[in-house]
């Protein structure tokens, strides 16, 4: 029974692809299992479809069923990030092997989204030069490692089927060594179905040693192969042998005469028939703890390889620091002369400096992307070279924990197989339920984009406990001068704190004050370092609880903007600025000052919540209304309109 396209079936993809979604729009991506990927994809001519991507197996347009919305792993990640609302500009197969590549442009910058669909192929993105962004899985071929940073090679090809001439498949056959069916099926890049196919039309024996066949039968086998693989008939269908799928064809081989053939509008439609039917069948077969083995297996070599090549980067910026600190002075300079971060990037963008070629993309929170000898980093412009390499040691460092964390649980479930010890029932979110809030859960908070804790206090006892057990000398503090503000401190850990992180606290202590409630749309807030926050009181006055004096020079960020954001992100509701929720999570809903009160309002997001996740258990226990309510301002609130949603 077939197991995965073959090369004819790949260029019956490509065209039925180009017809109808060439021209379109690429959506989300979500990840099904350890090989499957799902994208949404906006087709001119029919609207929303939903692409199906298995590595080493098949692409087709399908009606099946999608994944249900929730944090998406790394790879999907990487495809929403880099190529989510492009437009679609090429597709196309690669010299007639199984390999299919999507070419998308966004921003002006065109990324390559490549299918590999022969034994143990992945699925990788790519940039313009085609390095390497991100793979579903590690390849190794022939001794080339294919991981993140390297340039993708593409499988060696054999003779063309459809180009090769008469005198070089003379000469091939003599030198094979081999019968004509295994010469043709090794050396002419085709499946063994269509080596068949070849020696059936050609009317030669299959068996006869290549050698020793005459120049009119090697004449016969040249027609017959132009008549194979130029065929360009569609005839979308399966082959069933009594009653039982046997293969999946785009048009009709002789093979099959006289066996039974169901067919269908396109090719996608008998793809998705036929692998559904062959798939549940596998899953029937296989184990649930061998089905878990595998995908823990996957996952820890996916650490793995992250925690390296997150390795390599770091020791990349400390080898090339000179040119990174060049880099990075230019930005800094043009910060310093008041230019935001939008206004550097546009100047550099266009100007024609060798900058222009180096530094790929600059956001608004100085995130950036730069290209030096061949490599390509992502630093943060408010950043030093070695702040900029310490990122990606955290990162190395993560994915070793995350990595520690797979293998306990590979080992358990190798235990649970070996019969060991018996699994234990439990319900879809028991994980969720049993899960130990951290210690500042208690209090608001949120995580920076730039990784720093930030705390805030929901009442003047938690203001009071924030200052007594929480407050160091290192923190840094802000406040509004309007009352009834939470004490809101970033917790440095003696680290700089960038300015993005700054701006986003001074959000969130605006919106989490009594400001909120007045329907404002921005407000002003001040910056003090841990040391000037006080509870002694001047001679002859006294303090409140949740009271705090504050002496020495303040930093004021004039006309913050309220606006706060919650998400699902890794199995916890997160809440806090947009530029920090929003990289972060899936689903996520954007809230401004309204008419609304707080329950009204978390029963609306749980709603909002409900349509991106279907797995309703999973999301009482990590977003419930109550849940909701905890991260919500004081006052009314509403959805913000005209937001960009990551729900859908």
């Amino acid at each position: 029974m077939k197991k995965a396209m073959s090369n004819v079936d790949v260029a019956a993809m490509a065209a039925e692809l180009s017809d109808r979604v060439l021209g379109g729009f690429m959506g989300k991506a979500y990840q099904q299992s350890s090989d499957k990927i799902w994208l949404s994809v906006a087709s001119p001519a029919e609207g929303r479809l939903d692409l199906l991507l298995v590595a080493g197996k098949r692409v087709n347009i399908t009606k099946g069923q999608r994944p249900a919305s929730k944090t998406p792993p790394q790879f999907p990640t990487m495809l929403r990030n880099r190529i989510s609302g492009g437009r679609i500009v090429e597709i196309l197969q690669r010299d007639l092997d199984r390999v299919l590549e999507i070419a998308v442009e966004r921003s002006g910058s065109r990324h390559y989204l490549v299918i590999e669909l022969f034994p143990k192929g992945s699925i990788i993105l790519l940039d313009e030069n085609r390095i390497i962004l991100s793979m579903l899985r590690k390849m190794i071929y022939r001794g080339s490692k294919m991981a993140t940073g390297e340039r993708y090679l593409y499988h060696p090809g054999q003779l063309d089927p459809r180009t090769i001439s008469k005198e070089e498949l003379t000469a091939w056959l003599s030198s094979s060594g081999q019968d004509l069916i295994r010469s043709i099926v090794r050396g002419l890049n085709m499946g063994g179905t269509y080596g068949e196919e070849v020696c059936l039309v050609a009317g030669v024996d299959k068996s006869k040693p290549a050698a020793d066949l005459t120049p009119e039968e090697i004449d016969r086998v040249h027609q017959a192969l132009r008549e194979v693989f130029l065929n360009e008939t569609l005839d979308p269908h399966i082959v069933l042998e009594k009653g039982e799928p046997v293969d999946v064809l785009s048009r009709p081989l002789r093979i099959y005469e006289g066996l039974e053939k169901k067919r269908f509008a396109t090719f996608s439609e008998a793809l998705d028939a036929f692998f559904v039917e062959k798939e549940q069948d596998e899953e029937k077969k296989k184990d649930p703890l061998d089905r878990r083995i595998e995908v823990q297996q996957k996952a820890i070599q996916e650490f793995e390889a992250q925690e390296k090549a997150f390795i390599g980067k770091g020791e990349l910026v400390y080898q090339i620091y000179g040119s990174l600190d060049q880099i990075l002075r230019v930005v800094s300079d043009a910060k310093a002369k008041g230019f935001s971060y939008n206004q550097i990037w546009e100047k550099i963008s266009g100007s024609g400096l060798p900058q222009a070629r180096i530094i790929r993309s600059l956001d608004g929170q100085g995130e950036m992307r730069v290209l030096l000898d061949g490599e390509e980093l992502e630093l943060n412009a408010s950043l030093t070279v070695p702040q900029n390499a310490q990122r990606y040691y955290e990162k190395a460092k993560e994915m070793a924990r995350k990595g520690s964390g797979a293998k306990e649980a590979l080992a358990i479930t190798i235990e649970l197989r070996a019969g060991k010890k018996a699994p234990r029932k439990s319900s879809p979110s028991a994980h969720h339920r049993r899960r130990k809030p951290k210690w500042y859960e208690r209090f608001r908070w949120f995580t920076s984009s730039d990784g720093f804790l930030v705390l805030g206090g929901r009442d003047a006892d938690s203001n009071e406990e924030i200052y007594a057990k929480y407050l160091e000398k290192r923190d840094l503090a802000m406040h509004t001068d309007a009352p009834g503000a939470p004490l809101t401190v970033i917790k440095t850990e003696g680290e700089a704190v960038p300015e993005s992180t700054l701006v986003e606290a001074a959000q969130f202590a605006v919106s989490y004050s009594s400001i909120w409630k007045g329907g404002l749309a921005a407000a002003d807030c001040y910056l003090i370092k841990g040391d000037q926050v006080s509870k002694t009181p001047e001679s002859g006055e006294f303090l409140k609880k949740g009271a705090f004096v504050i002496r020495g020079e303040r930093t004021y960020f004039r006309d913050t903007p309220l606006g706060l954001a919650l998400g699902i992100s890794e199995g916890i509701l997160i809440g806090g600025p947009v530029s920090a929720v929003r990289p972060k999570a899936d689903p996520v809903v954007q809230i401004e000052p309204g008419e609304l009160n707080p329950d009204d309002l978390a029963k609306r997001i749980y709603r909002q919540f409900g349509d991106a996740v279907e797995d309703r258990a999973f999301l009482k226990s990590v977003a419930s209304i109550d849940q909701i309510v905890q991260f919500l301002p004081p006052g009314g609130s509403r959805i913000k309109e005209n937001q960009e949603s990551d729900i859908s």
